[in-house]
């Protein structure tokens, strides 16, 4: 009779500590959805969002417009994904992230173009060649398509899955906290728009794996990924097979 009442609080015990466990993961998620919109909308108010009220004239391109609209569609998608999670609808969930390959399909594409239109117009980052610098969103655009098809392959196994989206959501922060108005940022560079997002997925994978008690593998070689990838494509980025490659596709 004791064996089986200390199995019971044994149980029970668990079960308390999967729904902690899970209630944390869901509140975590949540705080991205909101944070990651945020932060986006602040680094890019001047260049996209809220052009007209810090630059004369309109984008660059038609091409701008849309990949623009893209990338903010996906990170509400994002958002959405995240409270349907919490709220356990899961079944829809599944259906828009399944129906979100068309979307991502539409980022990759205007994603490069976009890239090489603005190494062709001599667009990039300050301190970097235009060429040199179009290596960076190109590069993040492979790495953001290689992380997506892996949570994709990953849907039905949750821990994967969840951990690969949000190693995507550090691979769009570069690009949003390298267009902070902050007056340090052209100074340290790459040190930033990689280290940042580097040293938070080294903080998150850490703590996740404490509070877990265990190392989530995807999540471990998604931001290991997401952090060499960066920094070699740069490096690479210096040779004459690039600046070669870079001139031919920008024409220049």
């Amino acid at each position: 009779m004791a064996t089986n009442f200390a199995s019971t609080d044994f149980i029970q015990k668990g079960i308390t500590v999967r729904r902690t466990r899970l209630s944390f993961e869901h509140r975590f998620f949540l705080t991205v959805a909101v944070l990651f919109p945020l932060i986006t909308f602040i680094g890019f108010a001047p260049s996209y969002y809220l052009r007209p009220m810090f630059r004369p004239g309109g984008l660059p391109s038609v091409l701008v417009h849309i990949h623009g609209a893209a990338m903010s569609l996906w990170i509400i998608l994002f958002s959405v994904q995240a409270y349907l999670i919490s709220s356990k609808r899961i079944k829809l969930h599944m259906t828009l992230g399944m129906s979100s390959v068309g979307l991502v399909a539409v980022m990759l594409v205007t994603g490069m173009m976009t890239a090489v239109a603005a190494g062709a117009r001599g667009g990039g980052f300050p301190g970097y060649p235009p060429l040199v610098f179009m290596n960076v969103p190109i590069v993040g655009v492979f790495v953001f398509a290689v992380l997506f098809g892996a949570a994709l392959y990953y849907r039905k196994n949750a821990a994967n899955h969840k951990r690969l989206m949000l190693v995507t959501v550090l691979v769009f922060l570069s690009p949003s906290i390298s267009r902070l108005p902050l007056p340090f940022i052209p100074v340290l560079g790459s040190i930033w728009f990689f280290g940042v997002p580097a040293l938070l997925g080294f903080a998150l994978l850490i703590g996740d794996t404490y509070r877990t008690g265990k190392l989530n593998k995807a999540f471990l070689y998604g931001v290991l990924f997401g952090t060499i990838t960066g920094p070699l494509g740069l490096l690479f980025a210096r040779t004459d097979a690039w600046m070669q490659f870079a001139t031919w596709i920008t024409g220049t």
